[in-house]
């Protein structure tokens, strides 16, 4: 069944919105790191005790959240324990909400141009050991990652001028209305205890893992797949509902969804992700449990075409592999109830600044004329086409952690052979799969999803992922001039109309020039125990993140 009306309704919402936390702003921390966020849901099923002496607690005393993503060691640059200590233990300046604004977390921000954005410190903010947060430690942040990370920190600003103890202004070449969006995952790291760490990788676990949030770190035990943090007393912010977080890892998600069932871990979490769509049915018909959607602006499942190499640099390729694709099968095998169609405008609906293109369809005539017309033809009749003189077969990279990329790809494979084109699939772990696509970028092809956060990196529109002049990601490699200057209009924008006017010729772009295909759009199922209410929705980490702490609670 086609769901094109809901792309409509959920479209309408977002323009609702229409960048509201991108305008100038000066807001004022609330105590309790965000108390006064809408939450997922109502309290329903608390206790009336308006006319009742008695104080029911609510608190909890140890939140156990089962993954199964994978932890290795407990440092900064391990991926996924920087996620979960980025929603747990280590913070950024700034949050997103899941309407697109922004809050503070560290820090207080205003501008009035958006080209100078000022920061001031949360009053009483420390670190773990003791040590007052500064001005300084942002600015050592953006100094020190540019080091590891070959730029793309302290890189972007023209100038950063710390004024006081407190007070930092970061300042652009020019007005960025999406500035904000660039902080959200950048957690800020210690001066004091880094200075002195010439690679971050080789901090020591007591020292990658102190933060200023509103837990602190205890113990990570890999045997155990167990890392656990504790409520940080001297917090700003005052005491969260949860005195105690515990992430479970597990191997399969089969084990950890039949733990929540069993009341052996209360949620479930996987970044930028829900539960798989193939196990919704059965927690659902678990009484104990809340299984819940929430908007999700990430793509998916992507196909994403290095658009600087053989044949990706064919467009006539490119969206013959795109008419070739079966997007009614995708849903169908690997959607949830939740999912629609994507479209060859490539952002996700409900993205702030989001615009109607053609829908994505199957049409296998039309892909055999693409070729026909790129010069490709079946002259052996062994049903692939040959492409300067060798049969067309294009390499996806694939990754071998996610089971689900290789049932994405085997699809494909079938899918792209119906239509005379090969598809040989490259399995690789996670560390080739990024080193390849990120900065190697020897890929023809590849298959993976670009998260909520990603989507908005740098200029929004995905363009961090494809845009080909990116120090890292760029995994798309667009060295075309014409998106190069969509990119800097959007990165450039000195208003709201200006970045709307840009992001609609971004998307129009995509549609007509395909340098890569979402296979379909869905939201994120979350599933937790009945007895727990009150999440929040962070725009970046979804319902696990700081602002859930303060909201929180047992029914």
């Amino acid at each position: 069944m086609r769901k094109s009306k809901k792309r409509i309704l959920v479209f309408m919402a977002a323009m609702m919105i229409l960048l509201g936390g991108l305008s100038g702003c000066n807001n004022k921390a609330d105590e309790n790191a965000g108390k006064e966020n809408t939450a997922v849901e109502s309290n329903e099923g608390t206790t009336d005790t308006s006319n009742n002496t008695e104080t029911v607690d609510k608190s909890i005393d140890n939140l156990i959240v089962g993954s199964t993503m994978k932890v290795e060691t407990a440092n900064r640059t391990e991926y996924n324990f920087d996620v979960f200590s980025g929603t747990i233990s280590q913070m950024a300046l700034v949050s997103q909400n899941e309407d697109g604004s922004f809050s503070p977390l560290m820090a207080e921000y205003e501008t009035s141009d958006y080209t100078t954005w000022t920061f001031k410190i949360i009053e009483g903010l420390t670190w773990h050991d003791g040590t007052a947060v500064t001005a300084d430690d942002v600015n050592f942040t953006l100094e020190y990652l540019d080091k590891q990370n070959d730029g793309g920190y302290r890189s972007k600003y023209k100038d950063v001028i710390v004024e006081d103890d407190r007070t930092l202004k970061l300042i652009l070449d020019a007005p960025n209305t999406r500035a904000l969006s660039n902080l959200t995952t950048m957690r800020i790291i210690p001066k004091h205890i880094y200075e002195g760490i010439e690679n971050m990788a080789s901090a020591t676990e007591e020292q990658a893992t102190i933060g200023c949030g509103p837990y602190k770190f205890e113990r990570f035990d890999a045997n155990a797949g167990v890392i656990e943090f504790t409520a940080y007393e001297d917090y700003v912010g005052g005491k969260p509902n949860v005195e105690k977080v515990t992430v479970k890892l597990f191997d399969n998600a089969d084990t950890m969804y039949m733990a929540l069932k069993n009341e052996e871990i209360d949620m479930v979490y996987t970044y930028a992700s829900g539960i798989d769509a193939t196990a919704v049915e059965d927690l659902k018909s678990s009484d104990n449990l809340t299984v819940t959607s929430i908007k999700d602006t990430s793509n998916t499942a992507v196909v994403v075409f290095n658009n600087n190499v053989e044949p990706g640099n064919n467009v006539l390729i490119r969206k013959a592999v795109a008419k070739a694709i079966d997007y009614d099968k995708f849903i169908e095998l690997f959607g949830s109830e939740f999912s629609v169609p994507s479209t060859a405008g490539f952002v996700p609906l409900g993205s702030i600044g989001y615009v109607e293109t053609e829908e994505n369809k199957r049409d296998l005539e039309e892909a055999k004329n693409l070729l026909e017309e790129a010069g490709v033809k079946d002259s052996d009749g062994d049903g692939i086409v040959e492409y300067e003189g060798a049969p067309l077969e294009i390499e996806l990279l694939v990754r071998s952690d996610k089971p689900i990329y290789a049932r994405y790809a085997e699809l494909l494979q079938t899918n792209l052979k119906e239509a005379g084109i090969g598809l040989t699939l490259k399995n690789v772990e996670v560390a080739e799969f990024r080193s390849i696509s990120e900065k190697e970028h020897t890929n023809q092809s590849m298959i993976t999803k670009f998260t909520a956060f990603g989507m908005g990196m740098g200029a929004g529109m995905g363009s961090a992922y494809l845009d080909g002049r990116g120090t890292s990601n760029a995994q798309g490699q667009i060295m075309d001039e014409e998106f190069v200057k969509i990119v800097d209009k959007l990165k450039g924008s000195a208003s709201e109309k200006e970045y709307l006017d840009a992001a609609k010729e971004c998307q129009e772009y995509y549609a007509e020039n395909v340098p890569a295909i979402a296979l379909y759009w869905d939201s994120y199922i979350q599933a937790y125990n009945k007895n727990l209410s009150g999440f929040v929705t962070d725009g970046t980490f979804g319902i696990l993140n700081m602002n859930t702490w303060y909201s929180i609670e047992k029914k």
